[in-house]
Formats: structure tokens, C-alpha cells, sequence
């Protein structure tokens, strides 16, 4: 039980730096629509790139705080039915609630390393900016990889231990 705290204490590390890798890619986002937005109605010279830029980074952005909000308990959930009901009857929901947890992750996982495996191989790329699409989607493999890798020890340490967490 004590390796599996480290392991899920680790991957929360792991899953906090992969926020803050996506914060700093919403900073230079926010940075480089702000310089666009600048040079279009300032400088009239408008970036014919931005807009494109912009909603290529919005998908791998989606997924860099779920593992982050996962580790930190801060998905939302109703547990005002749940706190009604019997301890061992509450904690039998919740371990079927993350093991549907684990079941979207693994599919979300394997969805992206299926479309970077066939961008990769097709050689797509955006068609404006000429980015290749499997950079992005080697980003979604990896948080979502990392978010399911943790409710998988989540729910390992929840069906080991004795009581629900909150009841020990």
C-alpha cells in the first residue's frame, strides 16, 4: 500500500507539471494572439497564421489539466446523495465511478495514440502553418496517458484499503 501512495504522490507531480507545460503554452498563446491582434489594427499587417495556431493548440490544451484536476480531487461530483448512504455501500459507487474513470481514460489514450500513430504515418500536417499533426497528438497521448495511469492506482489503493479514504 505504501508503494502505491509513492506511485500516485508521483504521478500527481508528474500530472501538476504537465499543467504547468500547458499554462505556459496558454501564455505564449494569449502572448501571440495579443502581438496579432497588435499588428492587425495597429500596424495593419495582420498574421495570416494566429487563428489557425490558436485552434491547433486548443485540443492538446483540453486535456493538460485532467490529470492535474484528477490528482487533486477537484473534478466535480454529487455527494450529497452519496454522504446519505452507508459507508460500504458509498464506497462500492465510488469505486465503480473510477473504474468508468479508467475505462474513458483508456479509451481518450488510446484514441490519441491511434491518431498520432496515423498522423505520423500519413505525414499530416495543418494546412496553413505546416505544423505536423502527431506533435499534438503525442501531447494528448501523454496527459491522458498520465490521467489514466493515476485512477488506475486510484482504484487499486480504493479497492486494497479497508475504508474509503475519507473514512479512515
Amino acid at each position: 500500500m505504501e508503494y502505491l501512495i509513492v506511485v500516485e504522490r508521483r504521478l500527481g507531480q508528474a500530472a501538476k507539471w504537465l499543467a504547468h507545460a500547458g499554462g505556459l503554452l496558454v501564455l505564449l498563446d494569449a502572448i501571440w494572439i495579443t502581438v496579432s491582434v497588435f499588428r492587425r489594427y495597429v500596424l495593419n499587417d495582420p498574421d495570416p497564421v494566429v487563428t489557425e495556431a490558436a485552434a491547433l493548440l486548443l485540443l492538446p490544451l483540453a486535456f493538460a489539466g485532467l490529470a492535474y484536476a484528477f490528482a487533486e480531487d477537484a473534478n466535480p461530483k454529487v455527494t450529497l446523495i452519496l454522504e446519505k448512504l452507508p459507508v460500504k455501500f458509498s464506497d462500492t459507487i465510488e469505486k465503480i465511478n473510477i473504474l468508468i474513470t479508467v475505462g474513458i481514460g483508456a479509451l481518450l489514450t488510446a484514441f490519441a495514440g491511434g491518431a498520432a500513430l496515423r498522423s505520423y504515418m500519413s505525414g499530416a500536417a495543418s494546412p496553413v502553418i505546416e505544423w505536423p499533426e502527431y506533435f499534438l497528438w503525442i501531447a494528448v497521448c501523454l496527459f491522458s496517458a498520465v490521467f489514466t495511469l493515476l485512477a488506475v492506482v486510484r482504484l487499486i489503493r480504493r479497492v486494497i484499503a479497508r475504508y474509503p479514504d475519507n473514512q479512515e
